[in-house]
């Protein structure tokens, strides 16, 4: 009789010492390498464990024990390292799902060599089917002026062509493509665009930013079914780089339903934050409270940004800047929107606790961003508004302080400074180029970097984004000791881009960002300590896992 008692007495105080302890059975323990938390203190712990989709505990192999019960899951690490989920900070996820099904022009080296891509891609469409391309970059052929139509047209009598450049700030088209659009010499030009001409001013085939829309206009749109099928398959590749989630840069007010029904149907993988594209309408208050998402799904998509365009791009002239191109005299690049609008947004945004996020490249474009935004701050106590200015590319570096001053972000893409080098000294001459794509300067001044890749304009791999920010190389190595190097980061700097900087960027850093206890279990296994190989092996480095809210979307074969 007390032999049975005192085994009653233990069993009772096993039970309540496993439930007085507070410790839960996790879903999902990860043990056995590194886990990088990117916390305040960059510290490194050894396991981590997940139960309904968030962390509940980070810290050593030993004590992890203790949160491992029947039905646990294991990924046993063996030496692997484990990130906070890696995230776009800007791209275009809608524009890189069709970039997917577009013929692929990208690190084409010659005009005739397109030709030879669409003359193959002629032979698989029906008379009359739109050809779409993208990828195309005149500055890496061995001629480097804009294509003209005429051999395109050639090879395209009965389909009508549009090539979209690498940067999407200017487009490639055919005859036929200008029939349809109603475009002749007497076209006239658009406010904020080019149509390019030859000396009897005929157009040439390519349009510059605003112009664009005189040909897009009229290109055939997609189905809704056509889009969902599109968001889907570009997320599902961008799992395959460990990207956790994107902000999407530049949505119409369609998107968001349609990001709500994948992600209610279970068919989003990747968290959305995303920016909502401009029109007339961004100006009035009760349409930003109307479309604002501060959070829906757990957390899967975010709507409380706007984005905004002060100009064009740098590779076909049409970056705004304070003085001319030094390779065309005389052209100070395009303001695309009106002033005036774009501090109304601003102010708007501010009424109604939104953010603002600009495209500027060109010093004169980031310039303007400035002004309006420090006109707009200037009416509202507004401390934390994380106004963005996107690429912040050629930079007058006496605007430095005036970002740290305004509180203004500038979100950048590590991929684009080794793009470009090449040509950039061209474009802009020696002197300014020391302002080219400056993240030491905007850290130094005590900015953060979310990063990006402005996908499709660049593959979506953070990995290389990474490799590009703490060496300034391309994947040869090249030039030797990086591309200006005093503006390198440091690899924790380039691992927060991507981490908890990108969703500071976003408001995000409560819930994403980093591994702590009580965020979203979201992160990206790598094979490789990118912490302590040389910067070259990070090239090499593969993901192993993406695993977002806790669930494995991804795991390498």
């Amino acid at each position: 009789m007390n032999r049975h008692y005192t085994l009653l007495v233990f069993i009772i105080i096993i039970f309540f010492g496993y439930s007085c302890s507070g410790k839960e059975d996790a879903d999902l323990v990860i043990r056995g390498g590194q886990i990088i938390t990117v916390d305040q203190d960059f510290s490194i712990q050894g396991a981590v464990a997940v139960k309904s989709g968030k962390v509940i505990y980070v810290g050593s192999d030993d004590e992890i024990q203790s949160y491992i019960g029947r039905n646990t899951k294991f990924i046993e690490l063996q030496d692997a390292i484990v990130l906070p989920g890696l995230i776009d900070a800007h791209g275009h996820l809608t524009g890189y799902g069709k970039s997917l099904e577009y013929v692929d022009l990208v690190g084409t080296t010659s005009y005739q060599e397109i030709i030879n891509l669409i003359e193959e891609k002629v032979e698989t469409v029906e008379p009359g089917e739109w050809i779409r391309g993208r990828g195309w970059d005149q500055n890496d052929w061995t001629n480097k002026e804009f294509p003209e139509h005429q051999l395109l047209s050639a090879i395209t009598p009965d389909n009508p062509v549009v090539l979209t450049r690498i940067d999407g700030h200017a487009i490639l088209i055919n005859q036929l493509a200008m029939d349809l659009a109603g475009i002749t010499s007497a076209t006239p030009e658009i406010t904020g665009g080019k149509i390019h001409r030859d000396v009897s001013g005929n157009p040439t085939g390519v349009f510059v930013d605003n112009a664009e829309k005189l040909i897009t206009q009229h290109i055939p749109r997609y189905s809704q079914a056509e889009i969902r099928k599109i968001i889907t398959n570009g997320a599902e590749h961008l799992v395959t780089y460990g990207i956790t989630g994107i902000h999407d840069a530049g949505i119409p007010i369609s998107r968001i339903s349609d990001y709500k029904y994948l992600i209610d149907n279970c068919e989003m993988p990747i968290r959305i934050n995303a920016m909502l594209s401009d029109t007339s309408a961004v100006e009035n208050d009760e349409f930003l409270k109307s479309h604002g998402v501060e959070s829906y799904g757990n957390d899967f998509l975010r709507v409380k940004s706007i984005k905004l365009y002060a100009d064009g791009a740098l590779g076909s002239r049409g970056a705004s800047l304070l003085e001319p191109y030094a390779d065309d005299p005389g052209n100070v690049g395009l303001i695309v929107t009106d002033s005036l609008h774009m501090l109304e947004v601003a102010k708007a945004a501010l009424r109604t606790s939104f953010q603002v996020c600009t495209h500027a490249i060109g010093d004169g474009g980031i310039r303007t961003v400035l002004n309006i935004y420090e006109a707009a701050l200037a009416e509202f106590e507004e401390d934390d508004h994380r106004f963005r200015i996107e690429h912040s590319q050629i930079v007058n570096l006496a605007d430095v302080s005036r970002y740290a001053e305004l509180g203004v972000i500038p979100a950048m893409q590590p991929q684009h400074a080794i793009s470009d080098m090449p040509w950039v000294e061209a474009r802009i001459g020696a002197e300014r180029s020391k302002g080219a794509y400056a993240w030491r300067s905007f850290i130094d001044a005590g900015l953060i970097i979310p990063c990006g890749s402005d996908v499709p304009v660049e593959v979506p791999d953070p990995l290389l984004g990474i490799y590009n920010a703490v060496t300034r190389q391309n994947e040869a190595g090249l030039p030797k000791g990086g591309w200006i190097p005093e503006q390198k980061m440091t690899i924790e700097e380039a691992i927060k881009g991507y981490t908890i900087w990108a969703v500071q960027a976003a408001f995000q850093e409560d819930i994403l960002g980093s591994i702590e206890v009580g965020k979203y279990a979201d992160f990206t296994i790598l094979n490789k300590n990118i912490l302590s190989i040389e910067p070259s092996e990070i090239l090499d480095t593969n993901v192993l896992y993406t695993i977002i809210g806790g669930e494995i979307k991804y795991q390498a074969d």
